[in-house]
């Protein structure tokens, strides 16, 4: 409305991998063919993503973006009146498909005074408790970045496998975290299935795309509900050859690590108290959090408001390059200071 054109704009609002594609992914969107339907089982990248993580592609659903497999896992596995846990504060697809399905969504929230810490005992209670069909656990958590520990997964995984429990795991931003982060050592398992995001990792956000791993007869009906030809040519040719380069993105991810790492410090040195740096965004506490987007929003930066996931005065920056991390902590600074 006020006529700015986006290229204007420094959007630490999302939280993608902030770097350049390979080369060559780009060149494979370009060859893509639009002139026939996309593989409706895009088998080679089944095949590609299966070889990366060591399953068969039998235990692989690829998808377009984790929204959509969030909806396909909610219809598949909820009942109407069932109950889902969502381990908050989360992702509002979680919420939102668990309820068109049909289910009462209840919460466990991470608690500030915890430093939102994973919340593994009291999510264990509520499964034992409340017998849920599906068990969302966004791992590392956005916005908060908090991750389960491998015990703690364990322990998750063993009592929704006791109370009949579908524990989903999202790994948006596992490839983001520190090294052990992943509780793909956990699969196979009949109450167990990960959701991962090429949209993430690899930057391919204007294409969507996702994949489910876990065992075979759970991901069956997912394969059922989902519409035919769900993903496009060009993001199948994208994610082919993004695998293709994978030591390309592994170095990105070290990168962005780093980068991570850097703003976490300078916000300390603001005076600030951001959350421990494992994924490719930060959260932490301004109090003021309308004057601080109103201030940035001069200099045509945005930031998130974390208000919609129940964190009133706080936002949630996401990671872009060095120099614009720069510009960030910059205009920051001055904030700080007026």
């Amino acid at each position: 409305s006020e006529g700015v054109e986006p290229e204007s704009i420094l959007d630490f609002s999302v939280s993608t991998n902030p770097l350049p594609p390979h080369p060559e992914v780009e060149r494979a969107v370009a060859r893509a063919a639009f002139d026939r339907y996309p593989d409706s089982s895009s088998e080679a990248l089944r095949r590609a993503i299966a070889e990366a993580n060591a399953f068969s592609p039998e235990e692989v659903l690829v998808t377009n973006g984790l929204a959509q497999a969030i909806v396909l896992l909610a219809f598949a596995f909820c009942d109407r009146g069932s109950r889902a846990l969502v381990a908050s504060p989360a992702f509002g697809e979680y919420e939102a498909a668990s309820r068109l399905a049909g289910a009462e969504v209840l919460f466990v929230p991470a608690r500030e005074e915890e430093g939102f810490a994973f919340p593994a005992q009291r999510l264990m209670h509520a499964v034992r408790a409340h017998r849920p069909a599906l068990v969302w656990v966004c791992s590392p958590n956005n916005p908060t970045g908090a991750a389960p520990s491998r015990e703690e997964a364990v322990s998750l995984l063993r009592v929704c496998e006791d109370e009949g429990a579908l524990l989903l795991l999202d790994e948006a931003y596992v490839n983001f975290a520190p090294p052990g982060v992943s509780a793909r050592g956990l699969l196979p398992s009949p109450n167990l299935l990960l959701l991962r995001s090429m949209t993430k990792d690899y930057g391919l956000t204007g294409l969507r795309l996702g994949y489910i791993l876990g065992a075979t007869g759970l991901l069956r009906p997912l394969r059922a509900l989902q519409p035919p030809w769900s993903v496009n040519a060009c993001a199948q040719a994208a994610g082919e050859e993004a695998l293709r380069r994978n030591a390309y993105y592994e170095a990105q991810w070290r990168e962005v690590r780093s980068l991570t790492e850097w703003m976490a410090s300078k916000l300390r040195a603001l005076g600030y108290a951001p959350s421990p740096p494992s994924a490719n965004f930060i959260l932490f506490k301004v109090g003021d959090t309308a004057a601080l987007k109103e201030f940035l929003w001069r200099e045509r930066i945005l930031v998130r408001d974390c208000a919609s996931f129940g964190l009133p005065g706080y936002v949630r920056v996401g990671v872009r390059s060095e120099a614009e991390n720069n510009r960030l902590i910059e205009c920051i600074s001055l904030f700080k200071e007026r």
